[in-house]
This record gives C-alpha cells, structure tokens and sequence, in this order.
C-alpha cells in the first residue's frame, strides 16, 4: 500500500475504502502511515474485541439450519489435504454461509461477490492468527490513535458483525468517526435491494466532502 500511493506522485494523500477484513487493514495501515491516508470508509468492519466476536458468531450460530451446517462440513471433507484443498473449501464456505450474512440481495449478485482466485487458505489463517495475536497484546485498537484522517463506518444492521459494538471499540481511539446503518442490509451493502442506492449516494457525498 505504501509503495503503491508513494508511486501515484499525488500532492495529497487518497481516500481509502475497505471492505471486512479489508476495513480492518485500512486502520492498521492509516495507523502506520497515517501521512499517506486520506478519508478511511469502513464497509462491515470486522471487530476488535471478544465481545464483539462472540455476538458475532452467536448471530451465525442463530441462523445456521442443520442442513447447511451438513453442506458445510461436506465440502470441508471434500476439499481436505494441502493448501489448495483448504483454499478450495474457504471458498465453497464463504458462498454457502454469504446468505447468513445478507437480507435481500439483488438477483445474481451471489454470483459476483465471491472471487475464487483470490483465496489463499494458508494466508487467510495466518493473518488473522496475527491480528489476533496484536488485539491480545493491546496494539489493536489502541495503535489507531495514530490515524489523522477522518474514518466513516457503513454497516447493515442485519450483517452478523455487530456494528454499533465495533463503533464503541474504535470510538476511544479515533476522534474523527461517523456511523451509518441500513436496517434491512447485511454484509454486502452495495447489493442489498433496499439500501444499495442510498449506500452509493452517502459514499459519494461523503468522499466528496472530505477529499
């Protein structure tokens, strides 16, 4: 990220989106290099804390039907052996579970959302292992003092991830962050029937007024 904005040669720092995980590496990286970081949108961010966890797996866990808890483990048992395998299953997962985190998607948007050659098992488990190893030590949130632009959070109120929790974790250590929420929306905002155009009218608005 830092070399790719050095390499821009722009005289002011870009607006940087991220979506989930990507939310969450927006802030690490506006931590680090809050210089280089313009206005941060925080699309279903996922969470700093063990509370904001468990709710989160409790909201999955609610939803779960026993038969795709079997499809699930199907595929696991499918897929088993290497790091292409477990790549394989991630990705089966994540398009089984995508209904658990959604309310009403437009039509053939399950299709669009999943991007099977970007899927790196391995990767996935041990960057994650890493945040969560920093959030244990107090690095996360804490480090996100450091952030000097100004954050906005866009989250469904249907999405497992508990947004108004996550807000109250980052809230002590960013000054400058606004809230929206769309109450029939979950993870995918953009392809969420009933607040898709709103969400693309508050995105634009926003980044032109702090860009």
């Amino acid at each position: 990220m830092r070399e790719l904005i050095e390499s821009l040669g722009e005289s002011a720092p870009p607006a940087i989106l991220g979506f989930s995980w990507g939310a969450m590496l927006a802030q690490a990286f506006a931590a680090e290099h809050p210089e280089l970081a313009g206005p941060i949108v925080l699309i279903g961010c996922g969470t700093f804390d063990p509370l904001a966890r468990a709710r989160l797996g409790a909201t999955i866990e609610e939803r779960m039907t026993e038969s795709l808890r079997l499809r699930i483990e199907r595929v696991t048992a499918d897929c088993a052996g290497g790091n292409d395998a477990a790549s394989c299953a991630l990705r089966a997962k994540a398009a089984l579970m995508m209904p658990l985190y959604s309310y009403d998607l437009v039509d053939g948007s399950l299709a669009n959302v999943i991007e099977p050659e970007n899927c790196d098992a391995r990767a996935h488990e041990e960057t994650w292992a890493d945040m969560m190893r920093l959030q244990e030590q107090g690095m996360y949130p804490a480090r996100f003092s450091a952030i000097r632009a100004p954050l906005l959070m866009l989250h469904g109120a249907f999405d497992p991830h508990p947004g108004r929790m996550i807000l109250a974790s980052l809230q002590p250590h960013i000054s400058r962050i606004q809230y929206r929420e769309w109450e029939q929306c979950g993870h995918y905002p953009w392809l969420e029937k009933a607040a898709r155009i709103e969400f693309f009218m508050v995105l634009r608005r926003w980044l032109l007024d702090n860009l």
